[in-house]
């Protein structure tokens, strides 16, 4: 629920390692609907993907944010999954101004651009919870996308927090399951030993750390990663002395001696400031809650092997059409591209880029480009 902070959940908060996922609800599907103060809301009810959005024509009748995105020109109606679904704009026109752009008492575009904005606020609310209340500034960081939809809002979300660089990777809309099929074996190991630094016996610590890297050595054998193809990453969760929350803090290679205590206090108290704003003096105890090892088995070779890449040809891109960039822009004549028509000198905006899994818009101001790995970067203007 870390993506909705006034959201909580049933039953005990417990400590227990979990992967660190932050959710949002403004996928295509989700509703756009007028409560009852007057105001547009997105969500979190969604047609899925039966009925669908109105413009699927297979029995929807409430809009959604698929649908302002075809009325706003960034979905082509004869492109989706590389035209194996037809969408039926006309229906979904009518469908948006008699529900949503009538009772507003405003123009189609201004109602599907507002539906396209507050999904686009959502999904920043959820990158605020892992960035800046992290004590991270999104300015330092690119924005990666990827989804059939993550793309087509990329831009609008990093200019929105003043991030610079978008980067869209090949085969965006099955990313995720690229990545479940060949991302690197990972172990997480966690053990709560608390004890003060400064009053610990070091060999005790050491001996604790070397069981677990045994243990995860062993299971990567197991599994068949051996050598150079086996790694551990070393982490201790600390906190000041007293306090109910820890953070972690990555450790180098290396004997747990004295210099490794004054490491560890001195990386905490960084990301302690970092993280909250503030840090203790010297004099303060810090307190190590747990210890933890990630085993990675590396797989061999690198990147996306040749047989997931996409050897569907693709079709000759549609001529420009109209794409709404908000009330400063406007409608514009937009370029259709492919991600093959893209070099690595960069192309200015407007343009849409159309492919079989996803769409990626570049707004005006902005440039996109193709670098060695065919990735789309894109460099918005400051």
């Amino acid at each position: 629920m870390i993506g909705s902070r006034l959201l909580t959940g049933a039953g005990y908060t417990l400590k227990v390692p979990a992967i660190d996922l932050a959710e949002v609800g403004a996928g295509g599907g989700s509703h756009v609907w007028i409560d009852r103060g007057g105001a547009l809301q997105i969500g979190p009810e969604s047609a899925g993907a039966l009925p669908g959005p109105v413009c699927y024509d297979k029995g929807g009748t409430v809009p959604t944010v698929t649908d302002a995105s075809v009325l706003l020109g960034y979905i082509n109606p004869e492109h989706l999954v590389g035209g194996a679904l037809r969408l039926n704009a006309g229906k979904a026109r009518r469908v948006f101004t008699e529900t949503i752009a009538m009772p507003l008492g405003m123009g189609i575009e201004q109602a599907a651009y507002g539906a396209h904005q507050i999904a686009a606020s959502n999904m920043i609310r959820s990158i605020k919870a892992v960035s800046t209340e992290r004590g991270r500034d999104p300015r330092e960081f690119s924005l990666f996308a990827f989804g059939g939809n993550g793309p087509l809002f990329a831009c609008g979300m990093a200019s929105t927090l003043g991030m610079s660089r978008v980067v869209v990777p090949p085969s965006a809309g099955l990313f995720s399951s690229f990545g479940l099929l060949y991302a690197d074996v990972e172990h997480h190991y966690s053990r709560t030993f608390r004890r003060l630094l400064r009053k610990a016996d070091l060999r005790e610590v050491q001996g604790a750390w070397d069981a677990i890297a045994d243990q995860v050595m062993a299971e990567l054998a197991a599994e068949g990663f051996t050598g150079a193809r086996a790694r551990l990453r070393r982490s201790a969760a600390l906190h000041y002395r007293g306090q109910s929350y820890e953070l972690p803090v990555g450790m180098p290679e290396g004997k747990i001696d004295q210099k490794m205590v004054e490491y560890l206090e001195e990386a905490f108290g960084r990301e302690h400031e970092k993280t909250y704003g503030h840090r203790a003096g010297p004099e303060e105890p810090v307190e190590l809650v747990s210890i933890q090892v990630v085993g990675q088995g590396l797989r061999e070779g690198a990147g996306v092997p040749e047989q997931v890449r996409s050897s569907r040809p693709e079709p000759a891109p549609p001529p420009p059409r109209q794409a709404y960039f908000g009330p400063e822009h406007g409608w514009l004549e937009t370029p259709i591209l492919r991600r093959s028509d893209l070099s690595s000198t960069p192309r200015a905006g407007p343009s849409i880029i159309e492919e079989y899994d996803a769409t990626c818009v570049v707004p005006p101001g902005a440039q996109a480009s193709l670098d060695a790995g065919g990735n789309i970067v894109i460099e918005l203007g400051r």
